[in-house]
């Protein structure tokens, strides 16, 4: 028997979205690489393209998986059979596909088009990748590689049941010790039925209140899924160049959803600001030490 290998080139980051990004594995392109639909305004469909860079003919075989994210985390986990029968935000149940397999020559540009059944399709939020796996010949080499390429795709149903509910659930600086942070972390609980992208802006304001530190909250636009928890980490950026030791504030105000709802939190923490207490106090130390030993030697020059 051949020993096959199955390379999955898949998406571990529900990348930035509503860009046209092109994804590529084996010299194929798949361009989106990740496609929004919300089926109030849009089509139940959208294009996909796939270009061969290869020297070579490939074929490729279509095909739908549904997926979740992993709590707390930025990954994503495919889920098969009862697994994904059990998961209401399933979206293979409603796709189909033009074409299920693509023949491309070298350089070959094709497309396929992929339909939704929004007769059919339940309330909220549904997501799934669309997989395009290389076809190759059997050979008789001992390993034959195969490769999947995958497109995320987003659905959001048009019900009148669709539901934006969230929260901050916690939001803290990543620092060690005292140091002052550049870098904030929060999670973003979406309680609804659909995912959303929430956006804001993080300020940090010093021990007399004057602001220092400012930081756009989700520049690349990643989604948080439904009826789960996302963290973000978000890098700020300092306009003072002297900060005070004491404590400080961040907050965080955040909007999200169709309906622009917002939320914001707050948090203080104590921090040694521009100065380093750890040098500052050998520093001392050192001092101290010295003017001891100075003290001591002119009294023993005073009493000799």
């Amino acid at each position: 028997m051949l020993k096959k290998v199955l390379f999955l080139a898949l998406l571990t980051l529900l990348f930035p979205l509503g860009k046209a990004n092109a994804q590529e594995q084996s010299g194929i392109t798949v361009i989106p690489s990740i496609m929004h639909l919300d089926l109030a305004e849009d089509k139940p469909e959208y294009i996909l393209t796939y270009v061969n860079n290869t020297d070579t003919e490939i074929n490729l075989l279509l095909s739908v998986q549904d997926f979740t994210e992993l709590e707390e985390s930025y990954k994503i986990s495919f889920l098969e059979g009862k697994e994904a029968e059990n998961y209401k935000y399933s979206l293979s149940s409603w796709i189909s596909f033009e074409n299920r397999t693509l023949q491309l020559s070298k350089g070959e540009k094709k497309t396929v088009k992929i339909f939704i059944d929004n007769q059919r399709i339940t309330k909220g939020g549904h997501y799934a990748s669309i997989l395009a796996e290389i076809v190759q010949p059997e050979k008789k080499e001992e390993v034959n590689v195969k490769a999947v390429i995958s497109s995320l795709l987003f659905v959001r149903a048009s019900t009148g049941q669709e539901i934006e509910e969230g929260k901050i659930s916690s939001f803290r600086p990543l620092r060690d010790f005292i140091e002052y942070p550049d870098t904030y972390r929060l999670s973003f609980e979406n309680s609804g039925n659909v995912h959303v992208i929430p956006y804001g802006l993080i300020e940090v304001f010093d021990p007399l209140g004057n602001r220092v530190a400012k930081g756009a909250f989700n520049e690349d636009s990643l989604d948080a899924l439904p009826e789960s928890i996302r963290r973000y980490d978000t890098l700020v950026t300092t306009y003072h160049k002297v900060l005070l030791p004491g404590i400080y504030r961040a907050q965080v105000k955040l909007h999200f959803g169709k309906s622009k709802k917002e939320v914001s939190f707050s948090t203080t923490f104590f921090s040694q600001g521009s100065f380093d207490f750890i040098k500052i106090g050998l520093g001392l130390f050192l001092l101290t030490a010295l003017a001891i030993y100075i003290r001591r030697k002119r009294i023993i020059k005073s009493n000799s």
